[in-house]
Formats: C-alpha cells, structure tokens, sequence
C-alpha cells in the first residue's frame, strides 16, 4: 500500500461514529421517501384532471431517464465545484431549494382551479421537480464517508436504510394521510418537508463535511481506486434489480401465481420491504464487524439466485419462498455495497461514483415500470 492510501484510511480511521448528522441524513431520507409517495399518489390524478393522460408514458420515460443521469451529472458537478472552490453544498442546496419551491408551485396551481391556464405549466412542474429531486440524492448519500470510519459505514447504511425502506413498507398508511389532507395541503406539507430537513442536514453536516472533506483533497489521489467504474456500475444494477423486483414485479406476478384481488400483490411488497428494512439495520452490527467485502459477495450471489428462483417459481411456496430470499439478499447487499462503492474512489471524486452507483441503481426499475405501465 502506498503512501497516499495509507493516509486516507488513517484519516479516515481517526473519524468518530457521527450520529447528529446520521439522524439528519435520515429525516432527509424519510422526507425524499414520503414525498415519492406523494408523487406516485397525485401523479395520475393530476394528469387526469387536467386532461393530460396521454402525458403519462412521456413521464415515466422522463422518470427513467432523470433518475439514471441525473445523480452522476449532480455528483460530478459537486465534485468539481469543491475541487475549485471548496463550495460542497452548492449543488445539494440547489436542488433542495427547487425540489421545494416546485411543490409549493403544484399546489398554488392546483388550488388557484383555472384548469385551462395551469394545463401547459403542470408538465414542466413536474419534470423539473423529477430533476431537483435527484440533484442533491449523490451529494447527500456521499456524506456519510464523513460521519464514520470506513469499517462502521455498514451501521450507517443499515440504518438509512431501515428508515427509508419503512417509508416505502407503510405506504398504504401514508397514501391515507394524503388523502386526508388533499391535494393543495399535501404538496405544501411536502415542500415544507423537503425544504425543512435539507435546511437541517445542511446546518448539521456542513462544518464537519467541509473539514473533512478540505482535509482529504490535501492528500494525492490513489488512481487505481478510480479504475472500478464498471464494477461500481454492475453493482448498482444488481441493487437495483433487488429493490425493482421486490417493488414492481412482485405486486404484478402475485397476482398471477395466486390468482387473487389486486390488494394482495402489494401487500406482499410492502411486507417484504419492511422485512428488509428490519434485517438491513439488524445486519448493519454483523457486516461491520466481518468486514463489508466479506459479505458483499455472497451476498450479490445469493440476490441474483434469489432473483432466478422468484422469476421461475409457478407455485404460491416457491414465490413467497423466493421473495423471501430476495429481501434477505437485499438487505444484505444494501448495508455492504454502499460502503464498498466509497472505497473505490478518492474523496476528489467520491460524489460521481456514489451518483454513478445511484443511476445504475434505477435501470431495472425504470424498465419494469415501463413494462407495467
């Protein structure tokens, strides 16, 4: 090991477990989840209020395409700017702002009722609320290299991802609280949600992100540790198709293998994401403790098994079984992949491959959705 790598790892070893500023990132997370609830919930609606249904394939296809480019361009952005600047959370802040500026505008529109003069704007609110809302996902999640020494980011990411997979798990229940408040009370409770958390992380995170940030572009770039584009981009893709088959190809081929209502698909979805989430922050402790890389691959093994048996299984058993393997494999992969991905890139680019990683996470997703549409 040269010189250069040994100073990052012993930098980083000196870091403390941060939690202030996990718990930040987490209400931010919780917040980005609730409001892709929201967007998921209204979206429909809304095209069919404003006569605007034959937009809904061009969205989702916008979706698609925002998702898997946008994290990168934002990381690389960020990633320049500090190199030139010293400026992080230019980007992130960018973003946030008009994430929640967008909601606030929807639900002025929705609530002023002049159908014909919202119709040629709602569209563009929407696309551009798409972008902002993955423009500060690369630079938040990079942070947390930041908030602990490399062997304890299992813990972290367990935990962020116990937080958000809840969300997602609960969803009937948050579907019902919007709702409740409606449509113009929903869109401003999600800008405010949105505006409030990101302003907190920033107050939170900004000193000690900034200080160990600065400190880290001090030391040389190792560049072998920027060669590993391609596994970083495979192992956001087999992420990816754990979280897309367990959110969207489930609740479809449920209701095939059991020949039930349309209620028992998603059911099983939510139930299994929430069976993630517990093993993710469960697991977070054990992966931490056996070393990320001793559990990634068996873990990536294990989930792309997992995946064949849920694809090919015709009976009710041997779906649930599969499906049950899928949660399991993912939750694992989750809490060690991450982790892995920060290894592989010096700080000076540690924003791009971690919005790389999150791009390539969206590709199955994006083509199963269209597929269900």
């Amino acid at each position: 090991m040269d010189q250069s790598s040994k100073d990052e790892l012993n930098t980083s070893a000196s870091l403390e477990l941060r939690w202030r500023e996990v718990y930040s990132l987490a209400a931010l997370s919780a917040a980005v989840a609730i409001s892709w609830i929201v967007y998921h919930e209204y979206q429909p609606h809304l095209l069919s209020e404003f006569e605007l249904g034959e937009l809904a394939l061009f969205l989702i296809l916008a979706k698609g395409i925002v998702l898997v480019l946008i994290p990168p361009i934002a990381g690389w952005l960020s990633d320049m700017i500090m190199r030139k600047t010293g400026r992080f959370f230019m980007i992130f802040s960018v973003g946030i702002g008009i994430a929640a500026m967008v909601f606030m505008v929807i639900a002025t529109l929705i609530g002023s009722g002049e159908v014909s003069s919202v119709k040629k704007f709602l569209p563009v609110m929407i696309v551009l609320w798409l972008i902002a809302m993955n423009i500060f996902t690369s630079p938040a999640l990079s942070m947390i290299d930041s908030f602990a020494p490399t062997q304890k980011l299992p813990l972290v990411v367990g935990f962020l991802f116990f937080v958000t997979q809840i969300i997602y798990a609960l969803e009937p229940v948050v579907v019902e609280l919007v709702q409740f408040f409606g449509d113009t009370l929903t869109f401003v409770v999600g800008g405010v949600l949105i505006g409030v958390t990101g302003y907190i992380f920033h107050k939170v995170s900004s000193d000690e992100v900034i200080e160990r940030r600065k400190q880290m572009m001090q030391i040389k770039p190792v560049k072998s540790r920027t060669n590993d584009m391609g596994i970083v981009l495979l192992m956001g893709l087999i992420l990816g198709a754990g979280s897309a088959f367990l959110v969207e190809y489930i609740p479809v081929k449920a209701e095939v293998v059991f020949n039930t209502g349309s209620t028992f698909g998603p059911y099983l979805s939510f139930a299994l994401l929430g069976f993630a989430a517990l093993l993710a922050v469960l697991s977070g402790g054990y992966v931490a403790r056996k070393g990320f890389l001793n559990v990634l691959w068996p873990g990536v093994i294990g989930l792309l098994v997992s995946l064949l048996i849920l694809i090919f299984s015709s009976s009710p058993v041997m779906f649930v079984l599969g499906g049950i393997l899928v949660a399991v494999f993912f939750a694992i992969v989750n809490v060690s992949a991450l982790p892995y991905v920060i290894s592989k890139f010096s700080v000076r680019n540690i924003t791009f491959g971690v919005g790389m990683f999150i791009g390539a996470s969206y590709i199955v997703e994006g083509i199963l959705e269209y597929l269900y549409r």
